[in-house]
């Protein structure tokens, strides 16, 4: 007789889930208390020019801040597991890691929190794409924390975000009439190398699930839903990451050979 790996980790994932679901609930209290209690106060420490802007964009500038916290964390986590994997390796299809699944509940409690802001604050919502990316992520990522299925390439969405704390400081510093300080320079480096690193450099790992899609272990009673995480939802937050990269090479390429003329 044998056992499926699916098996053989359902109890353990049935109880675990009832805790990490009670983890992403409480992260959404988290993500929005930052936004409605430690956003403010920090952003007026950071520039006066603040309490000055329109209510919508203190709004944008305040949900940044949320989204810089949770950058920061979900990317720390993939960072730490891509440098100490122990059991996350590519060739371990089923591995239950916590780290990865807690960097799943960090993400899942941002991305509910995001989209609860985007419904009470539509001015917001700057590229409409970014709320197809927030559907298309959440179920991704909800999946990879219920199952510990192909851990290493869940954390591949764990590490994107170390790109994305660049992008707010710079975004913020922007609209702080900042865009001639060293910070806002620097951060823009920054995110152009870090979002090629982590969000497109890692695109060919993905082509690794070759091996165990040729020998079919990658389909021992896996469910439907895990398969398309893998070959729908990947794919297309990778697409994202190809077009955003695609946007920021012009417009780094605009300030270098055009801001001048």
């Amino acid at each position: 007789m044998t056992h499926s790996p699916l098996a053989a980790l359902k109890p353990a994932r049935e109880g675990a889930m009832t805790d990490y679901n009670m983890k992403i609930f409480a992260g959404v209290f988290f993500h929005l208390a930052v936004f409605k209690w430690l956003s403010s106060p920090l952003l007026k420490k950071v520039s006066p020019v603040f309490a000055t802007l329109p209510p919508n964009q203190q709004v944008a500038l305040r949900k940044r801040v949320m989204s810089f916290f949770n950058a920061v964390a979900t990317g720390g986590c993939g960072l730490y597991v891509l440098l100490w994997p122990g059991g996350v390796l590519p060739n371990q299809i089923w591995f239950d890691s916590a780290i990865v699944r807690h960097a799943g509940c960090i993400t899942l409690s941002y991305l509910l929190a995001g989209l609860l802001l985007m419904a009470v604050y539509p001015s917001v919502v700057k590229d409409k794409l970014m709320v197809v990316h927030h559907f298309n992520a959440i179920p991704a990522i909800y999946i990879c924390t219920a199952y510990p299925f192909v851990p290493y390439y869940a954390n591949l969405w764990a590490l994107m975000e170390l790109s994305s704390p660049f992008l707010h400081i710079r975004m913020i510093s922007i609209s702080l009439g900042q865009k001639s300080s060293l910070l806002y320079k620097l951060s823009s480096v920054l995110l152009l190398v870090t979002f090629f690193a982590c969000r497109v450099a890692p695109i060919p790992l993905w082509f690794q699930l070759a091996e165990p899609m040729a020998n079919r272990e990658l389909y021992n009673d896996t469910p439907i839903i895990l398969l398309t995480s893998i070959f729908i939802m990947t794919p297309m937050a990778y697409l994202f990451n190809i077009y955003w990269f695609s946007k920021l090479c012009r417009g780094a390429y605009y300030l270098l050979y055009h801001h001048q003329e």
